[in-house]
C-alpha cells in the first residue's frame, strides 16, 4: 500500500503487479447474465478459466444454468474450433430438459488470440435453431481497460435482446442496478402517483414479460456499466436515457427529480421534498450519533465514493480514508473539491501490491464497504456492494441506518464476504 498522507493520489503510481484480496469482487458477468429470464450460459474455454465460473455459479445458486465446453491445445490447433461450438449446442439442448430462449456463449482471453468467427457462428446457429437467440459474450479479464470490459459488453448483449416495439406505456426503465429497488423507495412512489410504472430485469420472470421493457419511454442509467447499454437501446430502439448515478447528496438528488419532472410533464419535485426532509434528519441523528468516529469509503461499496465522503464531510462526519483504485470520470469534480477542502483525507488504493503487508491494519474506522473492512480488521463495517437497492432520498435513509448498526454493532468482515457472494 502506498504511503499517501494527503488527498493527492500518489498511491496508484507506476504499473506493478495486483492485490487482489477476498473483499474484491463484486457480481461476476456469470451472475449478471443469469438476470436475463429463461436463459442459459455456455463456457467455452480451457479448464482451468471454467473453474472459476462454475465454483461462481454455484455460490450464488445458479449452477444449472451453466454448462462447458472445456477446450485443450489439440481443439485449438486443429482449425476445429468453431465447428466444435456448433455440434456442442445441438448436444447441449439435447441434455438439457427445457430448451433455453436464450443462449449466451462465453469465451475467455484465449479467444481473443485466435480471431474466432463468432458472427458465422452465430448465423449458423439462428439457421438451425430459430426460436433461440445467440449472443456471443466475453470473460476477458484483459479487456479491463478498454471501453468495453466484460460488465459493459454483457449489459449490451442483454439489452440487445430487446426488440423494438411500437407500442410506448408510461414506463421507465432502471439500468445498471443488480437489485430492483425497494417498494419504499420514493422514485417508484413518486411516479406511481403520477401514472407511471417502473421496471427493472429482475422484475420479469419470463422472457415473454422481459421484452415489455422495450415498451419504456425512458431509461434512466444508476450506474456506469450500463451506460453503452442504454446508448444502443436509444439508438435500436429508441428509447431515450438519463444518467443518475446513484449518489447520497442532496442537492443532487434533487437537481435529478427537477430533470425527471420536466421529462414526464409532471411536478415530483414538490412532494419529494418531505423525502428529502427525513434524509437529512437522518443525516444529522447518524452524524450526532458517531461523533469523530473516523469513517473509511470503500469503492466497491458506493458507485461514487468520493462524492459520498464529500457529502459526508459537509455534514460533520469525519472521513479518515478513501480506498479506490482511480478516480473514475465522473468522479474528479468530487475530488477536486476534496482535495481542497479536506486535504487530510487519506486515498489508497486496496489493489496495490503494497496492500498485502496490511498497512492499516488495527486502525480504528467505521468503514463503509468490505475493502475497507479487510484492510483495517475494523468490525464496524456497513454491508453493502455496489450501492445495491439504494437510490435517491430513500438510498440516504437506508445508508444512515446501516451506518449507525454498523457503528453500534461488532460486524464479522469474512462473514459478511462469504455471504456476499464476490466474484473476483
Amino acid at each position: 500500500m502506498s504511503k499517501c498522507s494527503k488527498i493527492n493520489f500518489n498511491c496508484p503510481s507506476a504499473p506493478s503487479l495486483h492485490y487482489v484480496s477476498p473483499a474484491h469482487g463484486g457480481w461476476g458477468v456469470v451472475r449478471i447474465a443469469a438476470l436475463v429470464p429463461e436463459s442459459h450460459q455456455l463456457f467455452v474455454c480451457p479448464f482451468a478459466c471454467g473453474r472459476h465460473g462454475a465454483l461462481g455459479g454455484a455460490q450464488n445458486g445458479i449452477k444449472d444454468r451453466i454448462s462447458y465446453l472445456f477446450i485443450n491445445e489439440a481443439d485449438i490447433v486443429s482449425g476445429d474450433f468453431e465447428q466444435l461450438i456448433i455440434n456442442s449446442v445441438g448436444e447441449l439442448f439435447e441434455a438439457l430438459s427445457k430448451v433455453p430462449k436464450v443462449l449466451f456463449i462465453f469465451t475467455s482471453c484465449l479467444d481473443d488470440l485466435l480471431g474466432t468467427d463468432h458472427e458465422a457462428i452465430l448465423a449458423e446457429l439462428d439457421s438451425k435453431y430459430p426460436d433461440v437467440k445467440f449472443r456471443h459474450c466475453t470473460m476477458n479479464p484483459i479487456s479491463l481497460d478498454t471501453p468495453y470490459p466484460p460488465g459493459v459488453t454483457i449489459e449490451m448483449n442483454m439489452y440487445g435482446l430487446l426488440e423494438k416495439s411500437n407500442v410506448k406505456r408510461s414506463q421507465i426503465n432502471i439500468l445498471g442496478s443488480n437489485v430492483s429497488f425497494s417498494e419504499e423507495c420514493e422514485l417508484k412512489k413518486l411516479l406511481h402517483s403520477k401514472g407511471w410504472s417502473v421496471s427493472h430485469i429482475s422484475d420479469h420472470k419470463d422472457f415473454k414479460s422481459f421484452q415489455t421493457m422495450s415498451e419504456a419511454r425512458l431509461n434512466i442509467v444508476i450506474a456506469p456499466i450500463a451506460l453503452k447499454a442504454a446508448q444502443q437501446m436509444e439508438k435500436e430502439l429508441g428509447i431515450p436515457y438519463m444518467t443518475a448515478y446513484v449518489n447520497h447528496t442532496p442537492e443532487v438528488i434533487e437537481r435529478f427529480y427537477e430533470d425527471l419532472s420536466e421529462f414526464i410533464g409532471e411536478d415530483i419535485v414538490t412532494p419529494s421534498k418531505e423525502y428529502r426532509i427525513k434524509a437529512e434528519e437522518k443525516l444529522e441523528q447518524a452524524r450526532s450519533l458517531i461523533g469523530d468516529y473516523p469513517i473509511a469509503v470503500d469503492f466497491q461499496a458506493v458507485i461514487k465514493p468520493f462524492s459520498l465522503a464529500l457529502t459526508l464531510s459537509e455534514y460533520g462526519f469525519n472521513i479518515g480514508m478513501i480506498a479506490s483504485d482511480g478516480i473514475p470520470a465522473h468522479e474528479k469534480g468530487a475530488f477536486e473539491l476534496l482535495s481542497k477542502k479536506y486535504p487530510d483525507i487519506l486515498v489508497e488504493d486496496p489493489l496495490c501490491h503494497e496492500a498485502v503487508t496490511f498497512p492499516f491494519e488495527g486502525r480504528q474506522y467505521l468503514c463503509i464497504g468490505f475493502d475497507c473492512g479487510y484492510m483495517t480488521g475494523s468490525d464496524k463495517v456497513v454491508n453493502i456492494m455496489e450501492d445495491e437497492g439504494l437510490f435517491g432520498y430513500d438510498g440516504i435513509v437506508r445508508l444512515m441506518d446501516m451506518l449507525v448498526e454498523a457503528y453500534t454493532e461488532k460486524a464479522d468482515v469474512q462473514e459478511m464476504i462469504k455471504e456476499a457472494g464476490l466474484i473476483i
